[in-house]
């Protein structure tokens, strides 16, 4: 994802796929242990997406007064 890509949606969206990618990385993590992850390079991707959709939500935070 891109960030021009999740700064245009809004933040029910926005923490509706936050917890989609938290609960993709906790899989992947857990099938990176148990040795069944096939491209480990994915936590990597799957983290700055979460990092990107974060840097928006705050950004919208402080843009509408503080309130998340």
């Amino acid at each position: 994802m891109k960030y021009s890509e999740i700064s245009h949606l809004d933040k029910k969206e926005l923490w509706k796929r936050f917890s989609e990618l938290k609960k993709k990385l906790f899989d992947s993590k857990m099938q990176l242990k148990m040795k069944r992850l096939s491209n480990p390079l994915s936590l990597r991707f799957l983290r700055r997406d979460i990092a990107r959709i974060q840097t928006v939500l705050n950004k919208k935070a402080r843009e509408s007064g503080g309130k998340k």
